[in-house]
């Protein structure tokens, strides 16, 4: 937790001036807040015990007063500002930096990470670490600059009894240890109880209609009550801990050390000069409480601290996760996009191979189908083509370049990608097609041509300003597949991958992306995955994968002569669907 600790405020160190700035101005507000009781003391010494009523020397004692209460709400307010300040630009660049370090993540690590677990990193976490700067660093660094000050006034007082009071830091400082040590293995169980709690509620939100139909509600129920209930008894083992150490403990200490001040200040008074100044006696007592205040300040937010550094080690463990390694160059030009895949064996997990013996070509503005059963290989391979995954052994090239040699925005400009499920973001139908692309209207509507959903998009009331719910569900799943064939369309993309993209649509959606298709044959490059197999009878040549190898290769023709899985799958199709003929 130390490195934790220190690594967040690394962050703050950014911003120096404005902390230079808020020390200063908290030691002024620190000093006019010690100044206020030894003028109390000086008063009822000097002026009231005494009954000594010099009107103009008192007017400026009350002058001196007032003006330091009022420089020490200023300056207060103002360096707390200034903190505050400084937290909130932490947390907005802790933020900005996880989702961007997440955005960039290889996709091989989004295989195994929970989606609500990595929404509540982005979202809970950091919050919670913006009430560590908030509401902890800051109120630590006020504390402690104030006790240090009320000590320094008590010593002006008498040295002697300061050291009594002294005891009650050092009892503090081993009560957060002994807090600390206990407490950090509850919060952390908490933070990972909490994100199974938003996966869950994910999972179920977006698996509703599966969950519903299944009937399969009280399972759902009854698993998040586990997780809410582990929660709550997590949770319920913190606030008994809280309760022992922190406010009754420090309450109770303070007590034991009142009695103490005041029968030791009383025994040294008396037995020195017969009479106890009554200013001393109030100042130590208000000091003495003002050194508890922020002493039970600092351990009421020893709570907030440990989520928050819990927090914190969950968000910096996010960003310690590798990012790909990019070999690329920016400075390759795509000549021709002839392709060639030698890939000896690929493996996800480098223990069970899903690819082996694949090797290749496909000439420039060719149209090649993959075909096979699930789990084949088909959509692991145009993955690899995209960058998704990195190749363990082999080499896939684009003209005269390996693909690793290519940035990501060469590979994003040269190769379109259709997925079987599109996704579609909140926003109008123009913003979807044109995702923050640099391109007029003319060509949005244009891309929307060219994949026959222009006509659909103007019978909308509003056109192509038509605002889209979330995952386009105001849009049938024909027409969200012809919206994302559309975006990628746009990028005028020199190879063109179509991942199922008719295995959810029906037939006349299907008949208009294939008449897309036929428009671009020769212009670029078309690679289809499909297991519909009249989607790519028209392909210049088909590769039949099976079990992570080329089984089969050449034209529907050719294929339909040889006894082998391709002739099977197509008449089982046929016979499945005489209308697929």
């Amino acid at each position: 937790m130390k490195q934790t600790f220190f690594s967040l405020l690394t962050y703050a160190t950014v911003y120096k001036k404005m902390l230079w700035q808020a020390f200063v101005l908290l030691l002024v507000a620190t000093s006019a807040s010690v100044m206020g009781p030894y003028l109390i003391k000086v008063f009822i010494d000097n002026y009231l015990t005494p009954a000594n009523w010099n009107f103009y020397e008192i007017m400026v004692l009350a002058l001196v007063y007032i003006a330091s209460q009022l420089i020490g709400a200023a300056t207060f307010y103002a360096q707390a500002l200034r903190f505050n300040k400084i937290a909130l630009n932490v947390v907005q660049t802790l933020r900005e930096q996880v989702f961007a370090h997440v955005i960039s993540l290889p996709m091989s690590y989004f295989d195994k990470a929970a989606t609500g677990s990595l929404i509540s990193r982005i979202t809970n976490d950091t919050e919670a670490i913006k009430d560590l700067y908030v509401n902890v660093i800051s109120s630590f660094a006020q504390n402690i600059v104030r006790i240090l000050g009320i000590l320094v006034g008590m010593a002006l007082l008498d040295i002697r009894l300061v050291w009594l009071c002294a005891i009650l830091v050092p009892t503090v400082m081993v009560i957060m240890f002994v807090y600390q040590k206990l407490s950090t293995p509850i919060f952390m169980q908490v933070r990972s109880l909490l994100s199974d709690i938003n996966a869950r509620i994910n999972e179920g939100i977006q698996g509703m209609a599966i969950i519903q139909l299944s009937n399969q509600q009280s399972d759902f129920t009854r698993a998040f009550e586990k997780t809410s209930t582990d929660h709550y008894k997590a949770k319920v083992k913190n606030v008994v801990i809280d309760g022992f150490l922190l406010r009754a403990l420090i309450d109770l200490i303070y007590l034991l050390l009142l009695g103490g001040l005041l029968y030791g200040f009383g025994l040294i008074e008396l037995n020195a000069l017969g009479t106890v100044k009554v200013g001393v006696v109030y100042a130590f007592i208000n000091y003495l409480g003002n050194v508890t205040e922020p002493l039970l300040d600092m351990t009421s937010k020893l709570n907030m601290a440990q989520q928050a550094l819990v927090s914190a080690s969950r968000v910096f463990a996010l960003l310690a996760e590798p990012l790909s390694v990019d070999q690329s160059k920016d400075s390759l030009q795509i000549k021709n996009t002839h392709l060639e895949f030698d890939i000896p064996s690929f493996s996800y997990d480098g223990e069970k191979t899903v690819l082996s013996g694949i090797k290749f070509e496909v000439p420039p503005g060719n149209f090649i189908g993959l075909v096979g059963h699930t789990g084949s290989g088909k959509s692991t391979l145009m993955s690899l083509l995209m960058g998704f995954y990195p190749l363990t052994s082999g080499a896939i090239k684009v003209g005269e370049h390996a693909i690793t040699a290519l940035s990501k925005t060469q590979r994003a400009l040269a190769i379109g990608f259709v997925q079987q499920d599109p996704f579609i973001f909140t926003g109008s139908i123009k913003d979807n097609i044109r995702l923050e692309l640099s391109v007029s209207d003319d060509e949005v509507v244009a891309a929307a041509q060219q994949a026959h959903l222009h006509d659909a998009i103007i019978s909308m009331p509003n056109g192509y300003d038509t605002q889209l719910t979330e995952r386009g569900s105001n849009l049938s799943t024909g027409q969200r597949q012809l919206l994302s064939l559309a975006r990628t369309l746009i990028r005028k993309p020199k190879i063109l991958i179509l991942d199922e993209a008719t295995a959810n649509i029906d037939s006349h959606t299907e008949a208009l992306i294939q008449s897309s298709l036929m428009a671009l044959r020769g212009k670029v490059t078309l690679i289809a995955i499909a297991h519909r197999l009249s989607t790519v009878k028209e392909a210049d040549c088909l590769f039949v994968l099976h079990q992570g190898q080329i089984q089969q290769s050449g034209s529907h023709q050719e294929l339909m002569q040889q006894e082998g899985l391709y002739k099977h799958l197509y008449e089982l199709q046929l016979r499945s669907d005489p209308t697929q003929g």
